[in-house]
């Protein structure tokens, strides 16, 4: 059955928004510069107690650790989490062209400081494949192949030296992870967290889908066992990918073999652990157990020295020497650095922010970024190279039911007893198996091919910023992808606001709601009343379409008209003075010939007087004719030079409306542009006898406004400012008559003409 909804039933005067603020007395605020900076440096035991356990929330959690409850499954989780860190660290750093050991060092020195800092509980740092492949372009261009090879007489062939090249590499890794470490730690203590709004979901997926794509194609290279050379800039993928087709009859089928049971054993297991999870314990360490049962066949039988296998090779035991890293580089380092600093922070956010919301706590963006640069500065001195969210090792961790960071702690403990002890153990193991582990890892990565299909449908502009980035990052490589994809985004949110429609709205029936006619048919519009909207800020890149769409709405442009009109005056002020320049021609006429005909009488008088002097002629008869010039019949020369010439006359039309009222609900900013448009708006509609009101005008905006110089000199008067629409077209309905009688008076008088600037300069 249907139900009558409640009734709203509002007595109140009309009120403006001065009228408003007086009778509910509306309060001052007011916020001075020194005041601010006083509070931020105000020191205090409870500010600086407050900014320690900002600084360091392990001081935060630690003394509210649950040792019996939590402990037991902090250790299990970090343990198995801790198999799938060796095996995908080492996989890793074969991305970033860089020794297997490399990616130990990763997965142990940063975890230290996190340990400390991080306000993630369930966060494992470590190897991530898009940073990887980053770093392996910078070191392949300042460290190539061909830097460290030489020709070998004895065996007639060329040889690299890898032991050198390896060790080059490193301190490249290191440097970059220092500068990029202290970019992170700028920013966060600039409190830039706020950048990763810029970094939207559309780029962000898209830029991980190419880079999981041009990995899956650097992969290839280990599991069919080919030797291609590393390529970095654009196009690089495309030249690897042809490189590797071209090699494809080389393939090593032992290699080939290795990769493709690996791969088999890894994806049967996952999907079975996946099905399945809710029934075991803690996730299945598959990767670890592959690692170990290729390590346990390829190493009794010598098959890597049999089938010409590349292999992992000698892993270093024990821990590296610091370095210091090489600055000098730092000049060729600085884009790929920025970009590994913003890249490495957005995962690391995005995953933080999830688990923070399955778990019910909060995470502060930037520690986080602060966590992450003290991470890999601390890193950077022991060869590591860029790091962040490890998440294979963090999803296990979760799934596992870690609670906090003692589980990272575990995971730490097992990378350190592979650095220590069980590294050794691990040289027969074939690359060809860690590439696998790779490519499966891919697979979540490489799904999400799929998600213009689904983004077309929701969202042109997202799926617009999909592609672009998915096609930047992988034809131009990453650094470059992750600029245009940035500025695309950005992009894409200017030309949102920038291009906002806007639309005319009316009364609906008897309410006060407004709303646009074209979807609502009961709409009733207001006698000489105009009704716009516009739901976009107001500021220098749409400010002249938003006056644009108020023409288009109202059907009427107030410049236009006051142009015309000047036109018309100009030209009738030129035919005056165009008439008064012949009339003054034809009085000068007149003169002279009235002065012509006074001295020829003259003359004649002086010849009588002569001849009858003489006495030889009669006196002749003065002529009676003469010319009138600029009269007409019956019209003296008296009356021609009293008479006033007609002056100009223009029709006035009446104008189609006596009030326009702005609803600027959606506008959430304005600028300085934007207040110059509405003033100018202003100026040219009351010239005409328009008033102009706004409603439902936001506080920010008003300040803007009055900071803005809006109010000065009576530009925007403060009473012509609504609380609501409805306000507004009570009081343009109430005063129509005197707006009438203003739109006659400004209409016979115009405004003064004898102004030399030109109009559509003063107006616009």
């Amino acid at each position: 059955m249907h139900r009558d909804p409640p009734r709203i039933v509002i007595d109140r005067a009309v009120y403006s928004l001065p009228d408003f603020d007086r009778e509910f007395d509306k309060k001052n605020r007011h916020f001075p510069i020194d005041e601010k900076v006083k509070k931020v440096f105000r020191c205090s035991v409870s500010r600086l107690r407050g900014l320690l356990l900002r600084l360091l929330p392990v001081l935060s959690w630690m003394p509210r650790y649950r040792v019996r409850e939590n402990l037991l499954c902090d250790v299990i989780s970090g343990v198995s989490a801790g198999t799938i860190q060796v095996p995908q660290g080492m996989a890793f750093a074969l991305l970033a062209n860089l020794p297997a050991v490399n990616g130990l060092y990763s997965s142990f020195f940063p975890l230290i400081p996190y340990f400390f800092m991080g306000t993630v509980h369930q966060m494992v740092p470590g190897t991530f494949a898009v940073l990887s492949i980053m770093v392996g372009i910078v070191c392949s261009d300042l460290a190539p192949e061909s830097d460290f090879s030489h020709f070998n007489v004895t065996l007639n062939a060329t040889q690299v030296d890898l032991e050198r090249m390896n060790e080059v590499r490193l301190v490249i890794s290191g440097t970059l992870a220092c500068l990029t470490a202290l970019i992170q730690i700028g920013l966060g203590f600039l409190q830039f967290g706020f950048v990763a709004i810029y970094l939207s979901e559309s780029f962000v997926r898209g830029f991980m889908t190419a880079a999981g794509l041009q990995i899956l194609i650097s992969v290839l290279k280990y599991i069919f066992g080919i030797h291609v050379p590393a390529y970095s800039g654009p196009l690089a993928v495309i030249y690897t990918l042809s490189d590797i087709i071209c090699g494809l009859p080389k393939t090593n089928v032992a290699s080939l073999v290795f990769a493709l049971v690996s791969a088999v054993v890894l994806i049967v297991v996952k999907e079975l652990s996946a099905r399945y999870r809710h029934k075991l314990p803690f996730p299945l360490p598959v990767e670890i157990i592959v690692v170990i049962v290729a390590t346990a066949i390829s190493g009794p039988l010598n098959l890597p020295a049999i089938y010409h296998m590349d292999k992992v090779g000698e892993i270093q035991l024990g821990f590296p020497a610091p370095i210091v890293p090489t600055v000098s580089q730092w000049s060729y380092m600085f884009g790929t650095a920025f970009s590994l600093a913003i890249v490495g922070y957005v995962i690391n956010l995005a995953m933080g922010r999830t688990l923070a919301a399955k778990h019910g706590y909060d995470v502060d963006p930037n520690q986080e970024m602060l966590a992450l640069g003290c991470s890999n500065f601390f890193g950077s001195f022991f060869k590591i190279h860029v790091i962040c969210c490890a998440l294979s090792v963090t999803l296990a961790v979760d799934s596992a039911g870690g609670t906090s960071q003692f589980a990272s702690l575990c995971v730490m403990l097992v990378v350190m007893l592979t650095m220590l002890v069980l590294g050794a153990f691990l040289k027969p193991l074939p690359k060809s198996v860690l590439g696998a582990l790779i490519a499966v890892n891919l697979k979540n990565t490489l799904l999400q091919l799929s998600d213009p299909y689904y983004l077309w449908k929701k969202s042109k502009s997202d799926c617009f910023v999909w592609v672009v980035s998915f096609l930047a990052t992988f034809f131009l490589s990453l650094p470059y992808g992750v600029a245009v994809g940035v500025s695309t985004s950005i992009l894409v949110v200017i030309f949102k606001t920038q291009f906002r429609n806007g639309s005319a709205i009316t009364q609906i029936a008897e309410t006060g709601i407004y709303k646009n006619p074209k979807v609502y048919s009961k709409a009733t519009s207001i006698t000489g009343v105009k009704i716009v909207n516009y739901c976009s800020p107001i500021y220098f890149a749409n400010a002249e379409i938003f006056r644009q769409r108020v023409i288009q709405k109202t059907g009427f442009d107030p410049v236009k008209l006051l142009l015309t009109r000047q036109k018309f005056l100009e030209k009738e002020r030129r035919g005056q003075a165009q008439e008064e320049k012949q009339e003054h021609a034809r009085r000068r006429t007149i003169t002279s010939l009235v002065t012509m005909k006074t001295q020829t009488i003259s003359q004649l008088d002086l010849q009588n007087d002569f001849d009858l002097e003489d006495g030889s002629a009669c006196p002749a008869e003065p002529p009676l004719s003469y010319i009138n010039f600029g009269c007409r019949d019956g019209e003296g020369p008296d009356q021609r030079e009293n008479q006033e010439p007609a002056g100009p006359t223009l029709q006035s039309h009446p104008v189609p409306f006596h009030t326009l009222v702005l609803d600027m609900a959606g506008v959430c900013f304005i600028d300085l542009m934007g207040i110059k448009v509405l003033m100018k708006m202003n100026t040219s509609y009351k010239k005409l006898g328009i008033r102009l009101y706004l409603a439902n005008i936001q506080a920010q905006v008003h300040q803007e406004l009055e900071e803005g110089g809006a109010f000065e000199d009576g530009h925007v008067s403060r009473s012509d400012i609504f609380l609501s629409v409805h306000d507004a077209v009570l009081f343009a309905q109430k005063t129509a008559t005197e707006r009438t009688k203003e739109a006659n008076v400004a209409q016979e008088h115009d405004f003064d003409f004898t102004d030399e600037t030109d109009l559509e300069k003063k107006m616009f």
